[in-house]
């Protein structure tokens, strides 16, 4: 049994033709030969940005054919794979749609109403390894944030999430409009800023609430009065030290939160994505194209 980490996948498909976006190539045998010695025992782990589940229908909660396939497709890998949440994920998929304000607006009226109940319930929640995971195939799953998990005789605490940093010109909230025709045009005034649509492109859930980080904190509490020393820790965002070490000057509640956890904690190796860079920080590892075994 083994467990392998990565950065960011950011989807199905690569963006370019030297990419390492897109897990299909991420995880093609050419990228990732080691997968011939795998079973579904070992262990891909992705820190955020996972964006399998992207696409927002408004008139069926359901996934389409690129995305079904995509996932379809990794399910028939040898081996297991899990991720974190970053802060490109469309949460209103993944977890479950909590805007009763943008599900009752125009934007949803398309969509019936056993279709909505399925969309405010999102994927599967199990509880897998100790902890809770979002469950897209049998061995394709989200680990939820705050939890810790027991996998390949390892200790792991997983907290996803992070501020996206492509919206320095605001989100675009469609039912901030009374209809569609007028949604579009101010979007098409605006296409040209760094926006993001809620709904579309950007989610609020991308940042913990207040709740998550009090949970994760808690198990923390309770882990280390117990057992004194957690093996690995799976986030998407970087403690605010660490960014700070790297040339980053954006510390928000998040990274400062994830700082509070690191002092308070023993642990092992603590790895994480979202900054787009293969980095060592003494224990700390940012990854994003490489594919590493942990174990």
């Amino acid at each position: 049994m083994a467990i392998y980490v990565t950065g960011d996948t950011h989807g199905i498909n690569a963006h370019g033709p030297f990419s390492f976006d897109g897990y299909l190539r991420r995880f093609s045998t050419t990228s990732f030969p080691e997968q011939d010695e795998m079973t579904k025992e070992d262990y891909v782990i992705i820190c955020g940005d996972f964006g399998g589940v992207w696409s927002t229908n408004r008139s069926r909660a359901e996934e389409p054919s690129s995305e079904k396939a995509g996932l379809n497709w990794l399910e028939q890998r040898p081996f297991t794979t899990l991720f974190v949440p970053g802060n490109h994920e469309n949460y209103d998929r993944l977890t479950g749609c909590r805007n009763q304000r943008l599900m009752d607006s125009w934007f949803y009226a398309e969509m019936p109403c056993e279709e909505k109940k399925k969309l405010s319930q999102g994927y599967p929640r199990n509880v897998w390894h100790g902890g809770h995971v979002r469950t897209l195939r049998p061995s394709v799953m989200m680990l939820e944030r705050g939890d810790i998990f027991y996998i390949d005789g390892k200790t792991c605490f997983a907290f996803g999430g992070a501020r996206s940093h492509d919206i320095q010109d605001g989100i675009l909230d469609p039912a901030d409009y009374p209809d569609e025709e007028t949604f579009n045009k101010v979007y098409r005034a605006r296409c040209s800023e760094m926006i993001r649509i809620r709904g579309i492109s950007w989610w609020d859930a991308e940042m913990p609430s207040s709740e998550e980080m009090e949970y994760g904190r808690r198990n923390i509490t309770s882990f280390m009065e117990k057992h004194g020393q957690i093996d690995f820790i799976f986030t998407h965002e970087a403690p605010a030290s660490d960014k700070l070490f790297l040339g980053y000057s954006d510390k928000d509640e998040l990274s400062r939160y994830l700082e509070s956890l690191q002092n308070s904690m023993n642990y092992g190796k603590w790895f994480y994505g979202h900054l787009h860079d293969n980095r060592r920080v003494f224990n700390h590892y940012l990854l994003y194209e490489q594919i590493v075994r942990i174990c």
